[in-house]
């Protein structure tokens, strides 16, 4: 990866071109929504008076209104479309190909559920499962490719979210056979009854606690694996010494597991972290939390040497 530039001269050469031409597109959308927000109250109040007969042509000017809604409806939904869609080419894939030009972006795409499922950090069983913002690339000679993700498991009961953050998965050596889980403190994924592994949890193959000989670490993480000796050859002193850090810098719950030659890890985050905010495009500090938010992911397998497991 070549040195990335500083921010200041990315968003002049890079972002600043577009930025009247987003700023239009998300001004266009907000000026429909506020058509249709306010055709769709008169339509009511229209509807609401001829009903109490205080306004007897009322029913008239409601329908003319309510079709000036739906058609508000429309283009609000075209527009918005079109201003998201813009956004994440004209803004999220330049920082993504700036950082490191040969990375593919897709504003669509998420990681599947097959690994999802196969990496064993959230175990919750899950009735629905979303993302968008995929991208992939190799760094340092390590194949990866992440985007953010949503789980939950909603019933008559209620809605439990599960998981809402980064999500990546890197290729390390396919002759790793084994499964080795570093969960958080308390946050262990094992079941604590057969119905629980049954019926709440994914699958998940036997394992067997570890311990690291590292106090600190052990402070903060619980470490599974189905192969000591492939675990040790893993989590060596020194990738434990970066987790630590990556989570202190972090200051996120962030778990991470090695299963079948892959490298899964999940940061939790609550914001929305590529999408367009409130304070749109002309937002150069929201911009810039973009950027960082990329090279996050740059510097997460940079620092847990990933390439030593390749």
């Amino acid at each position: 990866m070549e040195p990335v530039k500083d921010f200041e001269s990315f968003y002049t050469v890079k972002i600043l071109p577009f930025v009247d031409e987003l700023d239009n597109e998300r001004s266009s959308a907000y000026n429909w929504k506020k058509f249709t927000l306010f055709t769709g109250a008169g339509a009511f109040v229209c509807f609401l008076l001829n009903f109490l007969k205080v306004f007897p042509s009322g029913i008239i000017l409601a329908a003319g209104m309510l079709l000036m809604c739906i058609t508000g409806v429309y283009f609000w939904t075209k527009y918005s479309d079109r201003y998201i869609d813009d956004f994440k080419e004209k803004i999220i894939g330049q920082i993504i190909t700036y950082i490191y030009p040969s990375a593919v972006y897709k504003p669509m795409g998420f990681v599947s559920k097959k690994e999802y499922k196969a990496s064993g950090l959230y175990r919750r069983r899950f009735t629905d499962f979303d993302g968008d913002d995929y991208w992939q690339c190799v760094y340092n000679g390590v194949s990866f490719h992440c985007s953010e993700i949503k789980s939950w498991y909603e019933d008559m009961a209620g809605k439990e979210n599960i998981f809402k953050g980064l999500f990546f998965v890197a290729n390390i050596n396919h002759f790793f056979s084994g499964g080795t889980y570093i969960w958080l403190k308390g946050k262990a994924q094992l079941a604590s009854s057969l119905a629980d592994e049954h019926y709440r949890m994914l699958p998940l193959p036997p394992v067997h606690k570890m311990t690291t000989g590292h106090p600190e670490f052990n402070k903060h993480y619980s470490v599974y694996t189905t192969n000591t000796d492939e675990a040790s050859l893993i989590l060596t002193s020194n990738m434990q010494e970066h987790i630590l850090l990556i989570k202190t810098k972090l200051q996120s719950d962030i778990s991470f597991s090695f299963v079948r030659g892959k490298c899964y890890i999940a940061v939790p985050f609550e914001e929305n972290l590529l999408e367009p905010t409130t304070a749109g495009v002309r937002d150069k500090q929201g911009i810039k939390n973009y950027f960082y938010t990329i090279l996050l992911v740059f510097n997460i397998i940079h620092k847990l040497e990933l390439n030593r497991l390749a």
